[in-house]
């Protein structure tokens, strides 16, 4: 880490807990491959506590801050201003302070899509399945959405919670033409569609012999199969997936990806996602 100073800039993470973060390695290491004069900390926030630690943010001219549970949502009463992209989403995970006019941003869903280009991934006209009907595939559902033309179905076993997500899908511009749908897991047919991503926590650690709705996935060499949960870096389902050719993206490009956003709204700078990708993985998966 860089020499903290008198001229020193201030990011942090606002959550309840933190300390399982892995926000502060990603962006500290960050300053410091760019030479800048930032530091990354966490802060335990209560919820009664939220508005004081935000005014506290204003008051103390820290650059920004991310936004974790349970804050992502009550945090936008308190902002100046929110993106078009987060309000759909209905939760804010980053903030930048721009001279004292607080902006509410959600990186994970762009995140999650810039992951899918690098790969060279086309998803203009692809059919899409998000398992799972959360904050994660909300945010994902809401990106591509707004920047592909892609038709988007929401599988999840409450069908209600999964018909909330498309009905936020419908309101966007882009979207009117297409039909998106809710669907239970037993109308899930994998050979109809061209991506499978897991937005659940199932195959997760500790229970990592897990894949979500197991019993309706038929995987093909055509179809690219997504998770994003990063630990254990290669899950149970992403297994499955390339034992039958499929194309898969892992977890922790999420991760990175929606990091190295917040890190160009605060500081305009961009980080190499190949380094960040393996400094991170010493640092997950060896240390």
């Amino acid at each position: 880490m860089n020499t903290i100073n008198g001229k020193t800039k201030t990011i942090c993470l606002l959550g309840n807990p933190v300390d399982h973060s892995f926000s502060p390695i990603i962006h500290n290491y960050g300053f410091q491959q760019l030479n800048m004069n930032c530091v990354y900390v966490n802060h335990k926030v209560e919820e009664k506590k939220l508005r004081e630690a935000i005014e506290g943010i204003k008051a103390l001219g820290y650059i920004g801050c991310n936004v974790t549970y349970p804050h992502k949502i009550k945090i936008m009463e308190f902002l100046d201003d929110i993106t078009e992209e987060a309000q759909l989403i209905g939760a804010v995970n980053t903030v930048k302070n721009e001279n004292g006019k607080l902006i509410g941003y959600n990186t994970d869903g762009l995140g999650f899509v810039n992951g899918l280009k690098r790969k060279g991934i086309d998803l203009h006209d692809k059919r899409i399945v998000l398992l799972g009907a959360g904050g994660a595939a909300k945010s994902i559902a809401v990106a591509l959405a707004i920047h592909f033309d892609c038709s988007i179905k929401i599988c999840n076993r409450s069908i209600n919670k999964a018909i909330e997500v498309i009905n936020v899908l419908n309101t966007i511009k882009k979207s009117a033409t297409i039909n998106h749908e809710a669907i239970t897991p037993e109308e899930l047919h994998t050979e109809e569609i061209d991506i499978l991503i897991n937005c659940t926590p199932i195959g997760m650690v500790p229970n990592v012999d897990h894949i979500p709705f197991e019993d309706q996935l038929k995987l093909h060499s055509h179809l690219i199969v997504s998770d994003i949960i990063y630990q254990p870096f290669e899950t149970k389902l992403l297994k499955k997936a390339k034992e039958n050719n499929c194309k898969i993206h892992h977890g922790l490009d999420m991760l990175i990806d929606q990091g190295i956003l917040a890190f160009e709204i605060w500081t305009d700078a961009k980080l190499d996602f190949q380094d960040l990708k393996g400094f991170l993985k010493s640092k997950i998966y060896h240390d």
